[in-house]
């Protein structure tokens, strides 16, 4: 691959939570919740009290204040608000996720 396009991957990369950043994000926010943290949405009206489930709708309204620590090429790091790296087809993802839990449940 030439420079530039390695460039363009690098910051199309970087701009968006890996699978595997998801699932840290949602399980450590997951495990604050089953610590007793309080919830950050209004829980009153779900149906579903899981720890994994409240912490991916808080993931998905935006609600998570978190960070991930990403290395830069210069071998520095940065942090980065989760908020910034959730994009449009992750919430749909995780939306799809959550109703799909919500059917199981009824069966």
């Amino acid at each position: 691959m030439t420079e530039a396009l390695l460039d363009i991957y690098r910051r199309a990369v970087s701009q968006r939570l890996s699978r595997f950043e998801l699932a840290r994000v949602i399980g450590a926010r997951a495990l604050q919740l089953s610590m007793g943290a309080p919830p950050l949405i209004d829980v009153s009206n779900i149906e579903v009290r899981d720890p994994v489930y409240i912490a991916t709708l808080e993931l998905i309204n935006g609600l998570l204040p978190m960070s991930i620590l990403r290395p830069r090429e210069t071998g520095e790091y940065e942090l980065v608000p989760v908020s910034k790296l959730v994009t449009p087809e992750v919430k749909r993802y995780l939306s799809s996720i959550l109703e799909s839990w919500n059917i199981s449940r009824r069966v």
